[in-house]
């Protein structure tokens, strides 16, 4: 299969544009909370389908394929990694191309929870090359609009200033409670807002209904024993890297994790970038947060066209409404029709047009040092 040959002609069809196929994953830990449109949400040996991946040329930890987004082109398997290798100056642009060494740089989830997503940390770059010789995985949320938002809207995020290490020891080494949560503050999740979760640090997501993006990895360390009324693994879930306790503690981020301003400096407010009658462009994962990724909620309200220019490629998540990229229609609620990745090529000079009756809301995601 001549997979450059394949996707110019997809490219040149398309103005640019690729579309992306759904990729659910299922985890075992929790159960999900139904809000991905999925009749079947529960895979026998696997677990719960409680995230959907997006642009992903990431797989499973401790898997090959599981977890790579694939290209939507009929009569062709076409992972995106691949894609990103046979194209790569059309879809990333030239110059990201050669830094990024054919990488997009980041990966997007919606996260379904049914309860709350145990007390984990992902490593830093350290300890993840160290332990599982992949990329760390700072992350931040979104919260999205639905009227589900799940049995616990709150989200424990490091510890209190006063928690010790030897403290959290004790707990690590007993494995018998959830007792870690007491040691971890708590705070309301409201949609439309979110936070920003560094490397390192220790964190319990909520169960409202989550778009995050992260760094290009699956590392994760658990330190909560017991979740959903059971003890979980401790070699599976707790020392899957590290060989003990005391090196478990190394990873965490213990500054920030006891800032006595992490609030202050990690919740997100959506920053506006433009607003008028026509649409609004806001912010909700910031550049001067973070270079390792960006992205902006778009809003275009019926009967508009708009001419658009971004600084590159990126993913592009339809959440409500339906309309045309470059003449590719898209439409939130469909799986097959709400996910493409804009390239480098098209997003520098493309038109989104709202033809449908209400407010097209659309989620665009950057890579690493795209806007700095």
């Amino acid at each position: 299969m001549d997979l450059e040959k394949i996707l110019n002609r997809e490219l040149d069809n398309n103005n640019g544009i690729l579309r992306l196929k759904p990729n659910y994953i299922a985890r075992p830990l929790y159960p999900a909370g139904g809000r991905l449109g999925l009749e079947k949400t529960y895979i026998e040996d696997k677990g719960w389908i409680s995230e959907r991946w997006f642009a992903s040329a990431v797989s499973v930890l401790g898997t090959e394929y599981e977890g790579l987004s694939e290209v939507n082109i009929k009569d062709a398997k076409i992972f995106f990694r691949d894609a990103l290798k046979a194209v790569p100056e059309r879809l990333l642009g030239k110059s990201y191309a050669k830094i990024s060494g054919n990488r997009f740089g980041a990966l997007t989830k919606i996260l379904d929870p049914g309860i709350q997503i145990p007390l984990h940390l992902h490593a830093s770059e350290e300890y993840a090359r160290r332990y599982w010789n992949s990329n760390p995985k700072e992350e931040a949320y979104h919260y999205l609009d639905h009227t589900n938002k799940g049995s616990t809207p709150y989200i424990h995020l490091g510890f209190h200033i006063d928690v010790t290490e030897d403290e959290v020891l004790e707990l690590l080494k007993k494995w018998n409670s959830d007792k870690i949560l007491d040691l971890s503050p708590a705070y309301r999740c409201n949609v439309g807002e979110g936070f920003h979760v560094l490397a390192g640090v220790v964190h319990a997501p909520c169960t409202l209904l989550t778009l995050e993006v992260q760094e290009e990895s699956d590392v994760g360390t658990i330190l909560q024993a017991k979740v959903y009324d059971r003890i979980i693994s401790k070699d599976q879930y707790l020392l899957n890297g590290p060989r003990n306790e005391e090196e478990v503690l190394k990873l965490i981020d213990w500054n920030t994790c006891r800032d006595p301003r992490f609030y202050r400096k990690y919740h997100i407010v959506p920053e506006v970038i433009d607003s008028n009658k026509e649409f609004s462009e806001k912010w909700i994962f910031s550049p001067r947060m973070t270079k390792k990724f960006s992205g902006i909620e778009l809003r275009i309200a019926p009967n508009t066209r708009l001419h658009m220019d971004r600084k590159g490629a990126f993913l592009l998540f339809v959440w409500k409404g339906k309309g045309k990229i470059n003449g590719v229609e898209v439409v939130g609620g469909d799986p097959y029709r709400d996910e493409i990745f804009v390239s480098y090529e098209a997003a520098r000079d493309h038109v989104i047009v709202n033809d449908g009756r209400e407010d097209l809301v659309i989620y665009e995601i950057f890579g690493p040092n795209v806007y700095v």
